[in-house]
């Protein structure tokens, strides 16, 4: 017997090499950044497997067993993470300011508050529904709320907290275009938001409308800086 031959007849285990397709298999799985190599993965190193068992020369069964195992679990978690961001940011977006104003149209002044973050969920109760009454007297009962594809829409940049959206207002007596600004990221508190920061409904006739008030002038802080104008003007008259 040869001393390249093992006892049983079968070359000695030198002469084995690690399969390609394990390896192919195995780097395929752990780019994790291309969805579709994860997919991928798998896939090869079920080929590997397929291969190394009816060929005693090659060897990588555990390479091809860890490919599998990785591809699958990231792809599940690629999948899942797909579907929470477009739960959570996406269709939110998709969807619009219609629940809020829908709120609003039935007299819930709560739910419509709820809709929105800062200055529109504290507003008063006078504000909202002189909103709402403007609203009514213009266009009539709300109807629905869509995307407007066709309007070019400002949209975020990259690290912006907060970010405008277009949409159109369909109403029982007419149909409008609006605006809504959502906010993503509270920087004071830091915390996700997504919830809306103020809407605008375009009236080149009538002139626009804005909820909440504090929106027409840039948000509370120009309230404030107004309100200091104000005390600053007092002051110098008095000293006049």
């Amino acid at each position: 017997m040869s001393q390249i031959e093992s006892t049983f007849g079968v070359p000695d285990a030198v002469a084995q090499k690690t399969s390609g397709l394990a390896i192919a298999s195995l780097v395929c799985s752990l780019i994790v950044c291309c969805p579709i190599t994860t997919v991928i993965g798998p896939l090869l190193g079920i080929a590997a497997l397929v291969k190394i068992g009816g060929n005693p020369a090659l060897k990588g069964r555990g390479i091809a067993l860890a490919a599998i195992l990785m591809g699958v679990v990231f792809t599940t978690a690629q999948v899942w993470g797909g579907y929470r961001f477009y739960e959570t940011f996406i269709v939110p977006v998709m969807r619009g300011p219609g629940d809020a104003l829908a709120a609003g149209f039935a007299g819930d002044l709560v739910g419509f508050r709820a809709e929105f973050y800062g200055p529109g969920s504290t507003a008063s109760d006078a504000d909202a529904t002189a909103f709402i009454d403007q609203l009514r007297e213009r266009y009539g009962e709300f109807v629905s709320c869509g995307f407007d594809q066709g309007r070019g829409a400002p949209g975020p940049s990259p690290g912006q907290a907060r970010g405008s959206f277009p949409y159109v207002l369909v109403f029982d007596g007419e149909t409008v275009s609006a605006e809504a600004e959502m906010i993503f990221y509270d920087e004071a508190t830091d915390i996700m938001a997504m919830q809306w920061w103020s809407i605008t409904v375009f009236d080149p006739d009538l002139g626009d409308l804005t909820y909440p008030p504090a929106a027409k002038s840039g948000g509370e802080g120009s309230e404030d800086a107004d309100e200091d104008a104000a005390e600053g003007d007092t002051e110098t008259g008095d000293g006049g």
